[in-house]
């Protein structure tokens, strides 16, 4: 969410205080005196960012180097001094405000690209690096990098890994998890560690992404680059309403052919941002589409084009245009990215919302968003991203009018709600922070806030780092909202009975993909063989969701069988739980989107959705890969899934874990504690777990 020019507001009678001298000084010694700031003026400036929410912290210190992030957040720990990390502030949900009245660490000056290797396809750099200025170094290798929130002129590598940020070009290459292949970390006790999506076990560099900068301090990244592609065909269409826009959107999709973006904008997004662009719309156009198609082939890309434009005419588009100079290019998508400033330019206020549905939702989810700012008296221009179903819808206000000001906090508090009983989430890309912990308790059931607050409990021991963000503060006492899932089968119930039946007879488990495993340590075996069902095919989302017990092989068949595939191998003869949990191909972080689990009391967690996009809670998805049974028993999961005759093809990469040595470092401990603190599950794989997670 976003209010522009808010008044600052004092939170903490702590921050009269400020840092205590002795602190001060031992910090002066390594960064020196003069980037140690506690003037108010200052203070002032780093009280706020693009949200809603304001705090006063006691200092800010300004780093030059990152070697100096850990030396210094082990002061901060040691005297219990809360701190948060940031740089541009441009997020929208509060997540850089420190509401304890804490330390600001400034990673602002942090921002060098250490290394632009084009042969391993990756770019190393420091998180206070602008998005925008490592794409404009790649450009000169003709390299990019894919990951563009609409905030890139400004917004930091580090800011965009905490928020897990996305942008137009995510449809086709994911957000910025997806893009990240190694992360140095600062820990909330200043120690460092280094993790990657190739460590033998847990993927912890993919929670570290999302974790809203709770969980750890980025110091370095490690990011996937791609060579830009040598053709790009940009097409508008204008449409009389957004019914017909939307069934292209789902056309086009189901053709096989993946746009790099599908961009959509309302007629007042439209009508605000053209009366200073002067493009020629007609009068009935109640819906602009932005479709950008790109590839090596120049035939493909005219090919792909000629498909879309008679899937435009056959759902009755009003005008089709495109451009494919860098030029024409520019001035098509000038009216999307000048939509926001304009609606800021003529209103004192622009509260942005973020909701994300699935992509067949997204009609309804306009018509009940209007219905909703008709309720309160509001206007807003609603952009979205219609290729993966996040909607942002932009209310218009002046917040001097305290009474208007409650109808958008109410109108957005609504629009949440829907999004969640369209069986979406409450975001696709800004993030939690502050504004949402209210809707956690609205989108997840108690046992899952419990686990996501046991995360960072068992990471950030002291609450600390960030402290107060993402998880809501009075979970469990409001109601969970109803919303549409995909029901549990009778054996997966059968599932969760039996292990809440072996927890209160204190019998630990062995997990396993069949009865016919060997039997470890006298445990008694809990096979996913009787998981076998396809429970939903999604043609028009694109996705699938099945239960763990399904062989990938035969996954596989009966997607061929419906004009579909995915991106694993023909003759995999694994169950989908048994890849997962042995992380057996790195692309599985790419494909999943959702999860069902039990814990080992048999308790119920539900992350994500049949929503492409959802940076609500802590990954789970990527702790669950590579943990080898030992967290979780896996019910099933919702994977995307592609057109048959979409030849593209990323590389499944296959990956061999060793069992062996899964917990590679205390993190991981620390979060077997969070899932199964008697270690429950799988417990043989942890040698000496009770006298390591005693320490």
């Amino acid at each position: 969410m976003r209010i522009l020019n808010k008044k600052i507001r004092i939170l903490n009678s702590a921050q009269v205080n400020g840092l205590d001298r002795d602190v001060k000084e031992r910090i002066a010694d390594i960064i020196g005196k003069e980037n140690i700031t506690d003037e108010e003026i200052e203070l002032k400036t780093y009280s706020y960012d693009a949200s809603l929410s304001r705090a006063m912290p006691i200092a800010v210190i300004h780093l030059n180097d990152i070697e100096n992030i850990s030396p210094v957040v082990k002061i901060l720990y040691e005297n219990d001094i809360p701190y948060t990390a940031r740089a541009a502030g441009t997020n929208l949900c509060g997540a850089a405000v420190n509401l304890k009245g804490g330390v600001i660490l400034n990673l602002s000056r942090l921002n060098k690209i250490h290394q632009i290797d084009t042969d391993k396809r990756l770019a190393v750099v420091e998180p206070g690096l602008v998005n925008l200025k490592l794409q404009e170094e790649l450009e000169k290798f003709g390299f990019f990098y894919p990951p563009d929130p609409a905030s890139q002129k400004v917004s930091t590598i580090g800011g965009n890994i905490a928020q897990n940020a996305g942008g137009p070009l995510c449809l086709k290459y994911g957000v910025t998890a997806n893009n990240v292949v190694k992360l140095e970390v600062i820990m909330p006790d200043g120690t460092e560690k280094k993790f990657s999506i190739y460590d033998n076990g847990p993927d912890i560099s993919g929670l570290i992404c999302q974790s809203e900068g709770t969980l750890g301090i980025v110091k370095k990244a490690w990011l996937k680059i791609l060579p830009i592609p040598k053709f790009t065909k940009t097409i508008s269409a204008c449409f009389e309403n957004i019914e017909d826009s939307m069934n292209s959107v789902i056309d086009i999709v189901k053709s096989g052919i993946l746009p790099r973006a599908v961009e959509e904008i309302d007629r007042m997004s439209i009508d605000s941002a053209n009366e200073n662009l002067k493009l020629d719309i007609p009068n009935k156009t109640d819906s602009l589409l932005i479709i950008e198609l790109d590839s090596n082939s120049k035939e493909e890309i005219e090919s792909q084009y000629k498909e879309i434009e008679n899937i435009l005419k056959n759902n009755k588009a009003l005008t089709i245009n495109s451009a494919s100079k860098k030029e024409e290019i520019e001035k098509l998508w000038k009216i999307r990215k000048e939509s926001y400033p304009a609606l800021a330019r003529i209103s004192p206020n622009v509260f942005v919302e973020d909701g994300c549905v699935p992509r067949p939702k997204l009609v309804e989810a306009v018509k009940g968003i209007k219905e909703i700012l008709n309720l309160y008296k509001l206007k807003a221009g609603l952009i979205f991203h219609a290729g993966d179903g996040n909607i942002h819808p932009n209310i218009i206000f002046d917040e001097r009018d305290l009474e208007e000001t409650k109808r958008v906090k109410k109108a957005g508090e609504d629009i949440l709600k829907l999004c969640i009983k369209l069986g979406g989430t409450i975001s696709g890309e800004h993030g939690i922070g502050v504004e949402k912990r209210k809707a956690m308790n609205w989108l997840y059931n108690m046992e899952t806030l419990n686990l996501f607050s046991n995360i960072k409990k068992e990471i950030d021991i002291k609450n600390l780092l960030n402290p107060d963000k993402k998880i809501p503060i009075s979970h469990g006492q409001i109601q969970k909202i109803e919303r549409q899932e995909i029901p549990l089968s009778d054996n997966a119930k059968k599932i969760l009975m039996e292990l809440k039946v072996r927890y209160n007879t204190k019998q630990k488990t062995q997990i396993s993909q069949s009865n016919k495993e060997p039997q470890k340590n006298n445990l008694q075996i809990l096979s996913s063989q009787s998981l076998n069902r396809i429970l939903d095919l999604d043609r028009d989302n694109m996705t699938i969701t099945l239960e763990s017990g399904v062989k990938i092989k035969d996954l596989k068949n009966i997607l061929k069988k419906d004009g579909f595939d995915i991106e694993l191998p023909e003759n995999e003869n694994d169950t989908l739980g048994s890849i997962i949990a042995t992380k057996k191909y790195i692309n599985l972080k790419d494909l999943i989107i959702s999860m069902d689990l039990s814990l080992y009391n048999g308790d119920l967690i539900r992350y994500g959705s049949k929503a492409i996009k959802d940076v609500s809670g802590y990954n789970i998805v990527r702790l669950i890969l590579g943990s080898m049974g030992a967290f979780a028993f896996i019910l099933s999961a919702t994977l995307k899934i592609k057109s048959s005759k979409d030849n593209a093809c990323d590389k499944i990469e296959k990956f061999e874990i060793k069992t062996d040595n899964i917990f590679y470092d205390e993190t991981i401990f620390r979060i077997k504690k969070a899932f199964d603190p008697e270690n429950y599950l799988n417990p043989w794989i942890l040698e000496n777990y009770e006298q390591i997670s005693n320490k």
